[in-house]
């Protein structure tokens, strides 16, 4: 596309920060102040499972990009509302971490959370898909929406407690595809608990996995946040 046109364009369609949803430039996924205050939250999994020591996760490794407080929780909660510059963004991210570990094309595929069809319905996206696709494109590996799905509830996992989440969490089934001596890339929007990865991920396994692996655009650290409010 030539200037005039990208010019027409960002005319009829502003282009807006991924965070806070101000108009910015055509071709920049952020405003000056939430690319800014991004670069501080940069936070690598290996914080969020510190906080987890002792548990077993059926991943090899987890990657992240943020933690999930400030702009990165602002991009989130846009990418959900179906704004794309967050997840795009992060996607491109991730793979830069996930390159200091595995070589792309030692990955099968990747593949996301699913969502049931009737709130995929409701709200015409699915963003854990959006940054799985963005994850596989800059990997230049396979994208695969086939493997997992979820059975349709009322219910959101904000609304539940811990223990209720890992009983939640049985709402995922694989499809019985094989995944035979695969390596795979498991991506999510925030990774709390954990339970939504580890039911997800173990399901990977019993489809074959050789080796799964955990990508998601920030980790919730509780101790951090309750060490910030008693502050």
């Amino acid at each position: 596309m030539n200037r005039a046109a990208w010019f027409l364009a960002d005319l009829l369609f502003p282009n807006r920060c991924g965070c806070c949803g101000e108009t910015v430039a055509y071709d920049a996924y952020f405003c000056d102040a939430c690319a800014e205050a991004l670069e501080g939250l940069r936070t690598s999994a290996d914080a969020w499972e510190a906080l987890h020591a002792g548990e077993e996760f059926p991943w090899e490794r987890a990657f992240s990009v943020y933690a999930y407080r400030g702009a990165a929780r602002s991009g989130v909660l846009a990418m959900k509302d179906g704004s794309r510059n967050f997840g795009i963004s992060t996607g491109e991210l991730l793979a830069d971490e996930v390159r200091q570990t595995l070589m792309p094309e030692q990955i099968g595929c990747v593949t996301w959370v699913p969502i049931g069809r009737r709130r995929r319905r409701a709200q015409g996206y699915a963003h854990a898909e959006l940054l799985g696709k963005s994850l596989a494109k800059a990997l230049a590996r396979p994208a695969r929406g086939d493997l997992l799905t979820e059975r349709d509830s009322a219910l959101r996992q904000h609304q539940l407690n811990a223990e209720e989440r890992k009983l939640f969490a049985e709402r995922f089934q694989h499809t019985r595809r094989s995944l035979k001596g695969q390596t795979v890339l498991l991506c999510d929007d925030v990774l709390t608990t954990g339970n939504t990865l580890k039911r997800c991920a173990s399901l990977l396994r019993e489809a074959g996995a050789a080796h799964v692996y955990a990508a998601v655009a920030a980790v919730r650290l509780r101790s951090a946040e309750k060490e910030q409010s008693a502050g």
